[in-house]
């Protein structure tokens, strides 16, 4: 290592003295130990190794081609071979009279030129030691001032062999701030103690906690606007009978004052930092006729005002009660009611009573006047019952009732009830009912069934006899499908029983015979496109035990009923006749 670059790495200007030189390999040897990196792992050892190793070779290279008489005394010196064990340490060489009278200072340490011009010892080679400083020797005289007429004559230069450097005690140097940061560091966390560990998190706290106390410092809340001086301002304070109004004040401009301004609020608040002058108050709301006054204001001094909106009142009835009022957007509350504070004019209000439709309610509103009204929502007297009885009545998404069922009041119109039970499908009722009139239905559930079509089922089902027309294919005669009379001939069982049967249909047939022994009852045959057929129905117990409805079984006498199709037969003689079977047979009223 050259010497320049062994001053930089003792951080060293180039040229310094033996004793900067000896301080800066003490203190760097301090900084870089390796047992202070142990803490931060591996790497920081490996790199305090490296640095130390390039310390010891930067002071050996110095050391070697330093002048030996700037060597600090307060590192140890190695012993002069051959000496006595103190006389391989530096000597203090005293100060000249004329140094210690004031006179010129000590030479100064020799320039970079002279350190360079000292051979450098290899790399590698130990530190060759300090000669031994030369004897003392007793200080010249000081030579005598000559005359003034006669120049003194000029001292003799020191030969180079004796050009050495007083020894002069310096004031220990200062520790920089950031050793000193560093000492302070070690002392709060040790190294190879736990804190140590923990050290880089303290440290960010603390320096999260200093940025904010400094923001805090120089950056103070920002402060609104001052607020008016109430000794040179005044105050207003307008009251009225209406909560929802608008309360504005606006500056008169005058002569002596041409400044405007205006000021806004409700009702009973207090209007501060007002200048002095004439105001032009004005009093607004929604619906009503403004209020305008004036008003003079003085500094230090509250104005109060009263502007009072002048309205009438309207209380309302329904019939029937309880209907929900409502003015726009606002739920007024339901009849009867008394609204009061309504604006003069026309008026317009909504009553709805229920799930009804709404009525539009319009009247004039009068100043000072109480008016009151009886609305009538068109309604009148509903009676429901079934056949069978029992069934939930549903009027749009509310239930009524259980039938049978008397709705006294029911909204007039024409609508459509919802009749349900657990035996019988959704049967959907029309109804009208007039303004004050009254309406009863006494419907059969039974109607909700499908209309039985044997002709539509015969389409369905049946194979034709000429095997190369493009019909429906024979399936078969194995389980439920097969017919009761072992007999088959032109009909698709198993489509048959998974479409048609076992289901409930309602019909209407002319009566041929009546078996009041078996309660058995053979309607009339009627030709289709594919063949002849007839229903036979079994009427229910309820059914055979109704006298009104035995009366009904009479030849030739229309009969409508319902039941579950429980067997189609063909004839076991090739007539072609179809018989549909249906059991449970209930009497439905003739449409």
């Amino acid at each position: 290592m050259d010497v320049q670059e062994s001053f930089r790495t003792l951080e060293l200007e180039i040229g310094a003295s033996r004793a900067d030189v000896d301080a800066a390999y003490c203190r760097l040897l301090e900084r870089w130990h390796p047992g202070r990196a142990a803490a931060k792992g591996s790497e920081a050892v490996q790199e305090a190794q490296r640095m130390v190793q390039a310390i010891n070779e930067a002071y050996n290279t110095l050391s070697a081609v330093a002048p030996t008489t700037a060597a600090n005394s307060s590192l140890p010196q190695p012993a002069t071979p051959g000496g006595s064990a103190g006389a391989g340490k530096p000597r203090l060489t005293p100060l000249s009279p004329a140094q210690a009278a004031g006179g010129p200072p000590p030479p100064k340490p020799p320039p970079a030129q002279a350190w360079a011009s000292r051979t450098a010892p290899p790399e590698g080679a130990p530190p060759s030691p300090a000669p031994p400083p030369p004897a003392k020797t007793a200080p010249p005289p000081a030579p005598k001032t000559p005359p003034a007429s006669i120049p003194a004559a000029p001292a003799e230069e020191p030969s180079p062999a004796l050009e050495e450097e007083p020894f002069l005690l310096e004031e220990p140097k200062e520790p920089s701030k950031l050793a000193q940061a560093a000492d302070i560091y070690d002392k709060l966390f040790p190294v190879g103690t736990p804190r140590r560990r923990i050290a880089p998190i303290v440290a960010a706290v603390a320096m999260m906690l200093l940025l904010l106390l400094a923001k805090c410092t120089f950056f103070p809340r920002h402060r609104g606007p001052r607020e008016p001086d109430p000794k040179t301002t005044g105050r207003l304070v307008v009251k009225s009978n209406l909560a929802a109004a608008t309360i504005e004040a606006k500056r008169i401009p005058s002569t002596d004052d041409a400044s405007v301004a205006t000021f806004t609020g409700t009702p009973g608040q207090t209007l501060a930092g007002l200048p002095p002058g004439k105001y032009a108050i004005t009093a607004s709301a929604d619906g009503w006729k403004p209020i305008q006054a004036e008003a003079a204001l003085q500094p230090a001094q509250v104005t109060q005002l009263t502007l009072n909106f002048k309205g009438g009142s309207l209380r309302l009835d329904s019939d029937p009660a309880g209907a929900a009022v409502r003015m726009g957007d606002n739920d007024l509350g339901k009849t009867p009611l008394t609204i009061p504070m309504l604006p003069p004019g026309e008026c317009t209000v909504s009553v709805q009573y229920g799930s009804w439709p709404a009525i539009a309610y319009k009247t004039t509103i009068v100043a000072g006047v109480d008016a009151a009204a009886t609305v009538r929502l068109p309604h009148g007297k509903l009676t429901v019952d079934s056949s069978p009885s029992g069934a939930t009545v549903i009027f749009g998404r509310q239930t009524l009732g259980v039938t049978p069922l008397t709705i006294p009041q029911f909204p007039a119109g024409t609508w459509k009830l919802s009749l349900q039970t657990r035996e019988f499908p959704p049967l959907v009722l029309p109804i009208t009912v007039a303004d004050n009139g009254e309406v009863a239905v006494h419907p059969a559930l039974g109607l909700a069934y499908p209309e039985l079509d044997p002709t539509k089922l015969l389409r369905f089902v049946w194979v034709s006899d000429n095997r190369d027309v493009d019909t429906i294919p024979f399936d078969g005669t194995t389980g439920p499908s097969a017919p009761h009379n072992g007999y088959i001939h032109n009909l698709n069982r198993k489509r048959l029983y998974n479409d048609w049967m076992q289901k409930h249909y309602r019909a209407t047939a002319m009566v041929k015979a009546y078996n009041k022994e078996t309660g058995e009852v053979e309607f009339a045959e009627t030709d289709s496109e594919f063949c002849r057929y007839h229903l036979a129905a079994k009427l229910g117990a309820s059914a055979r035990n109704d006298p009104e409805i035995v009366a009904q079984l009479t030849k030739g006498a229309t009969f409508t009923f319902y039941g579950r199709l429980t067997a189609v037969e063909e004839s076991r003689w090739g007539s072609k006749s179809v018989t549909f079977e249906l059991s449970n047979v209930e009497a439905l009223p003739a449409e």
